[in-house]
């Protein structure tokens, strides 16, 4: 019988079996640190992308209240999809002109979701496609020869240089009556305007600059009516007509004109007169028509928005 021999390798089998333990537990722990890294980075751009949307939901929100839709409504938009999420418009609140929106958005498989607040304000000149200032063309010679564009007015219904500002360049609408007694002189302007739509019932705000001159009189030697027409209906505005005397120099005014009915109007005229009542030798003018939907429309501006939810 052979002898028995000493068996060797047996350190060395304990130490490679320690290594590869080792080994698993170190992969073990690099790939569960790897998951988590990788599951922070999408958890972060799923975040990031959520405020993307919310940012979204406020641009969208700014469009519907430019093109007419009333502040209260909306509220009632959503929920709207947007790349890998969507946005609800939770809340509107009409303050004067200022909307305030709140805007929840949500994104990824883990529903990543944003809370933001703006406020929108409406800034936009509803009258800004009417030449709203007379000014157009400039230069024109030789002086007075030529009418504001787009408008419709009668044969000295406006003069250069005679605007509110008292630049050159700046024009305004025009009446006289040269002499005493019984006659009156009247221009009557009116622009087909690139249509734009209010949310019925709604009441707009003109306002303007204008500047009466006379030699006498009362406070009521001049009139100015203004009025808006969607093709079918005309809306007067209030007070009307608007009515004031000798200024000397140019000053703000307004009036209101009220929309009714309800649902969407489209607005395509606007038209307005400047009347010298008999009497006393007088001179009107008009420049700077600016006409403004307190619940909507023209030009919105985002003023300030504030986070209030992240998750």
């Amino acid at each position: 019988m052979r002898p028995f021999k000493k068996q060797r390798g047996a350190i060395t089998l304990m130490g490679a079996l320690v290594i590869i333990i080792t080994l698993a537990l170190m992969i073990e722990v690099l790939h569960r640190m790897a998951a988590s890294d990788i599951l922070d980075t999408s958890v972060q751009n799923d975040s990031v992308e959520t405020l993307f949307i919310a940012e979204t939901g406020i641009e969208h929100a700014s469009y519907l209240f430019a093109n007419g839709s009333a502040c209260a409504d909306l509220a009632l938009v959503g929920p709207v999809s947007a790349g890998r999420g969507g946005f609800d418009i939770s809340t509107s609140t009409l303050v004067g002109s200022e909307c305030s929106i709140r805007v929840i958005a949500t994104a990824g498989v883990l529903g990543a979701q944003r809370v933001v607040e703006a406020v929108l304000k409406n800034e936009g000149n509803l009258l800004d496609s009417a030449n709203s200032g007379f000014d157009e063309p400039y230069p024109c010679t030789p002086v007075n020869s030529c009418p504001p564009t787009g408008w419709t007015l009668p044969a000295g219904g406006w003069r250069d240089g005679e605007g509110a500002s008292g630049n050159s360049d700046d024009r305004a609408a025009y009446v006289i009556k040269p002499t005493p007694g019984g006659s009156t002189a009247t221009t009557a302007g009116s622009f087909g305007l690139t249509p734009f739509t209010v949310t019925a019932p709604t009441t707009l705000t003109l306002n303007f600059d204008y500047k009466v001159v006379t030699s006498g009189g009362s406070n009521k030697e001049a009139q100015l009516f203004f009025s808006l027409s969607d093709g079918t209906i005309t809306y007067q505005a209030d007070p009307w007509p608007f009515e004031d005397g000798d200024t000397g120099n140019y000053v703000t005014g307004n009036v209101t004109i009220p929309i009714g009915g309800t649902g969407a109007v489209t607005i395509t005229g606007f038209s307005f007169t400047l009347f010298s009542k008999s009497g006393q030798p007088k001179q009107i003018w008009l420049d700077n028509l600016d006409l403004r939907d307190p619940t909507g429309g023209g030009s919105v501006a985002v003023r300030q928005w504030r986070e209030l939810v992240t998750n």
